[in-house]
C-alpha cells in the first residue's frame, strides 16, 4: 500500500487542479474571452499529459471543476433565491470532496516478483 502522496504529487495535482478551474471558467465565459482561455487550458492540458502520467493526479482536474462554484458561492454569500449561494457552496463542496478522496485514497502497489 502507498501513503499519503509526496510534494511532488501535490505539485501535479494542484497544476491539474489550475487547468480544471480554467476549463470551467472558459466554458462559462465562452462567448466573450472564454475560449481564449479554453485554448489555454486544453494547450496546457495537452502538455502536461504528455510530460506526465496523470495517475492519481488527475483528480486534482476534478478539484479544479468544483472550485470555481465553491468561488462563485462565497462571492456570492449574501444574496438569496433560487439559485442561492448555498446551492453554489454545496454543489462545489461535493466535486472537491470527490476529487480529494480520489486523490488521497491509497493505492496497492503491486509486488512483481
Amino acid at each position: 500500500m502507498r501513503g499519503l502522496p509526496s510534494r511532488a504529487e501535490w505539485r501535479l495535482f494542484l497544476a491539474w487542479g489550475a487547468i480544471g478551474a480554467l476549463s470551467m471558467w472558459s466554458t462559462w465565459t465562452l462567448l466573450r474571452l472564454g475560449w481564449i482561455l479554453l485554448l489555454v487550458a486544453i494547450g496546457a492540458a495537452v502538455a502536461l499529459a504528455a510530460s506526465t502520467d496523470p495517475g492519481r493526479n488527475g483528480w486534482g482536474f476534478v478539484v479544479g471543476l468544483g472550485a470555481v462554484p465553491l468561488w462563485i458561492g462565497w462571492a456570492n454569500r449574501a444574496g438569496t433565491g433560487p439559485l442561492s449561494p448555498a446551492w453554489w457552496l454545496v454543489g462545489g463542496g461535493v466535486v472537491v470532496l470527490v476529487g480529494l478522496a480520489g486523490f488521497l485514497r491509497p493505492r496497492r502497489v503491486s509486488s512483481r516478483r
